[in-house]
């Protein structure tokens, strides 16, 4: 399938909000084609270019399709979005026939294993976020922080895992474009690991408002 493509300084997983503030003639029509044809589009990760302005922008091959849940037009013609991710694609090629890149791309679906060893690798990791929020949330004042909105199936909580650890986008890359979902979650438990020692050096203070939704 054929959509049109956003390539952007940040790295979106599927099931996670991404807010936008678009401005640019070409998003700007971009966006009108994705309402109008009721099509989704896909966030990519900047590999060579500038975000704004640059229209030889290279983008990294794997990405996240995106649906429109919300929009308002400001008075001067700009427009705010909320998105939210859908699934994992891979770029197979790029055309710029229109204002802005389009791609042709395929669906990314992990691949299948044995259900008792992922949720296991699951299981490992959900204590661990679990920890590392109740750091956070130890660290600094007006945190809002519900346990039960972490999840315990494996794709989801890989995905959250991975929107909410602060990593190089490098890193969030090099996830997303994880082959199976055990290796993302066998990662990310290390990663938490160093970061739960690191938060428990820090003094606590305002680190203002942090919610995970």
């Amino acid at each position: 399938m054929e959509i049109p493509l956003f390539p952007l300084n940040t790295v979106l997983f599927p099931g996670w909000p991404m807010p936008l503030h678009i401005f640019e003639p070409r998003y700007l029509e971009m966006v009108r084609f994705c309402v109008e044809e009721k099509s989704p589009f896909g966030i990519v990760l900047i590999k060579q270019g500038m975000a704004e302005g640059d229209t030889a922008v290279i983008p990294h091959d794997v990405g996240c399709m995106v649906s429109i849940t919300q929009m308002e037009r400001l008075d001067d013609g700009r427009l705010l979005i909320m998105t939210i991710g859908q699934e994992r694609f891979r770029v197979l090629s790029l055309n710029r026939r229109r204002t802005y890149l389009v791609g042709e791309v395929d669906q990314l679906p992990y691949l299948p294993e044995k259900t008792a060893p992922l949720q296991a690798a699951a299981n490992e990791l959900h204590p661990l976020v679990l920890n590392y929020l109740t750091q956070l949330t130890s660290l600094a004042d007006n945190i809002e922080f519900d346990p039960t909105q972490v999840p315990t199936e494996p794709e989801a909580l890989s995905h959250m895992a991975a929107s909410l650890l602060q990593v190089s986008l490098e890193t969030k890359q090099s996830l997303l474009e994880a082959k199976k979902i055990s290796n993302a979650l066998t990662f990310l438990t290390g990663q938490y690991r160093r970061e739960i020692d690191i938060l428990k050096q820090f003094p606590r203070q305002d680190m203002g408002n942090f919610s995970i939704n």
